[in-house]
């Protein structure tokens, strides 16, 4: 054989050589390899398996199969199609560590190790690709090898100290062993060696996050997006975060661009449907909570979100349908306090209060820190018009409330007012002592808090009234004074209480005290403003 011939013959086994230990790599798909970084398994696993039915003698193609089914959880698939892969070609790398990182998921260390050296012995330790897929396969699935991939890490940086995906791979180790720091330097060196490495700023972004550092965390996310705005985890977690900073709006807007660009699974309509409810766009939640028990009939957190939106929507007979159904059909221990909650107020809205108090003092058992519940139970006794039950739940939820407002001291004088009344008929000078003071209490907060409303001096003139039942010491006259200098301005507001204040004023004290022009005055005032007014019409005609 001549020197040429055999320069030749050398070069050719060179060139084989080169193609057979890179095969795998000559094959990248790196569109489906970016969908599977981003953790689009359900997009990934249908364009894999169509390039599969084209081509099914692919080594990588069912490499990558392989790799979709282990990162979801699928081993027996996963290790399926990296079998078939080594059928294919024997000598393929990729799916040579496959199969390693199967047997580390089963905790066969010693068998995972020689998958892995087999791999990089057939690039004789000079890949850093290679290297970089050996550590990665040793920390995957539930059991890792640190310390095997520790060694792989390490020889890949000693083989190129720049590229990226060893840095990636190292930080992803450090984290799952909750060393964060580490974890987050090397994230920095991946963009550091290179500067498009979207991956690294979302990893990075995700540590942060982890963290409770939220602006360091957005602003690594929205590195990540300004580097590749179609990068569909980035959008994801950016949602998570604004939603752990109660900016629900924004958490929206990140959630919908990232709906817009994958193939939304039940959890991502879950989600969103949350997003939506906690935003208060409730008919739109609503629409997403139906589309999810579409695929899940069973969900019981869409049921319950369903019937949640549809008392926020005020679809009362449907609500009350869906509650129900719900409470029939999950187990008590998944009941919640704010599942009662709900039950009580579709139940009241319902007009079926009796039972609705029963789910509210269930909700307050089970959250005693629900005490805004004695409100809606004050509403349901009050529907009820039983006085005395709603003004002691009336108290106790103003007992409760940090700076209760003008509103809630006008519910529990008016119960507590009608309370009074009913002992007045029943002569029960004790009862109607204790909550007339209560009423008198409360409308006097009312003046205090909202002085130029009528209300609070109104019912303190008729608390009044029961204090002072001759009208002896005209204790009610100062309440109904100050209700005609609010409402005189602007009479049209409330005639009626107008009306009674001058009707007061007429008969009860200026007719009583015998001064009759006083009198005359009063009730002329009560015939501008209605002119039918009989009981005016016939005190004028007595009073010629």
């Amino acid at each position: 054989m001549t020197n040429s011939l055999k320069k030749s013959l050398k070069t050719w086994l060179l060139i084989a050589l080169f193609i057979s230990t890179n095969f795998a790599i000559a094959q990248k798909d790196p569109y489906g390899e970016k969908l599977i970084n981003m953790n689009q398994y359900r997009t990934a696993k249908t364009y894999f398996l169509n390039k599969f039915k084209l081509n099914p003698n692919d080594a990588f193609t069912n490499y990558y199969l392989g790799q979709i089914y282990f990162n979801t959880e699928s081993y027996d698939s996963a290790n399926y199609y990296f079998q078939n892969g080594l059928k294919l070609n024997p000598n393929d790398p990729y799916n040579i560590i496959g199969t390693g990182s199967i047997l580390v998921n089963l905790g066969k260390n010693t068998e995972a190790e020689k998958e892995f050296r087999k791999a990089a012995a057939l690039t004789k330790y000079k890949d850093a690709n290679i290297m970089v897929a050996n550590a990665e396969g040793a920390i995957s699935g539930k059991n890792k090898n640190y310390e095997l991939a520790s060694e792989f890490i390490q020889k890949a940086k000693d083989l190129d100290k720049k590229l990226a995906q060893i840095y990636l791979v190292s930080g992803d180790m450090f984290l799952y062993q909750s060393e964060y720091g580490k974890g987050a330097n090397e994230y920095e060196n991946a963009f550091y060696y290179d500067k498009k490495c979207t991956e690294a700023y979302f990893k990075l972004g995700r540590i942060y996050f982890t963290a409770r550092n939220y602006d360091q965390s957005d602003t690594a996310f929205q590195n990540a997006i300004r580097l590749d705005p179609k990068y569909i985890p980035a959008w994801r977690e950016l949602s998570e975060l604004y939603y752990a900073r109660k900016n629900y709006s924004k958490s929206i807007e990140a959630i919908e661009k990232y709906l817009a660009l994958t193939e939304p699974d039940l959890a991502d309509h879950m989600r969103y449907a949350q997003l939506l409810y906690l935003n208060k766009d409730y008919q739109k939640s609503l629409e997403e909570t139906n589309k999810a028990l579409k695929d899940d009939k069973d969900n019981v957190i869409m049921k319950r979100l369903q019937a949640y939106n549809l008392f926020e929507t005020k679809d009362d007979t449907n609500a009350l349908r869906s509650i129900t159904t719900f409470f029939n059909t999950t187990n008590f221990t998944k009941i919640n306090a704010l599942d009662n909650e709900y039950y009580g107020k579709i139940l009241s809205r319902n007009k079926q209060d009796s039972l609705a108090i029963e789910y509210f003092n269930k909700a307050m058992q089970m959250d005693t820190t629900k005490t805004s519940l004695f409100k809606e139970i004050a509403v349901s006794y009050e529907n009820l018009k039983k006085w005395g039950l709603a003004s002691n739940n009336y108290e106790n939820y103003i007992k409760n409330k940090q700076n209760p407002g003008a509103g809630d001291f006008y519910k529990w004088g008016v119960s507590s007012y009608y309370m009074a009344n009913i002992y007045k008929d029943l002569a029960d000078t004790v009862n109607l002592k204790l909550y007339i003071s209560k009423a008198d209490t409360a409308f006097g907060t009312v003046v205090y808090l909202s002085p130029q409303s009528h209300l609070g001096s109104f019912w303190k003139a008729r608390v009044n009234l029961i204090f002072d039942p001759e009208n002896s010491l005209g204790l009610a006259k100062p309440w109904y004074e100050n209700v005609i200098t609010i409402l005189e301005p602007t009479p049209e507001k409330a005639k009626k209480v107008l009306i009674e204040a001058y009707q007061y004023l007429g008969s009860y004290y200026y007719y009583v005290n015998k001064d009759k022009a006083k009198s005359k005055e009063y009730f002329n005032k009560i015939l501008i403003i209605d002119p039918n007014d009989q009981h005016a019409l016939d005190a004028l005609k007595e009073l010629k």
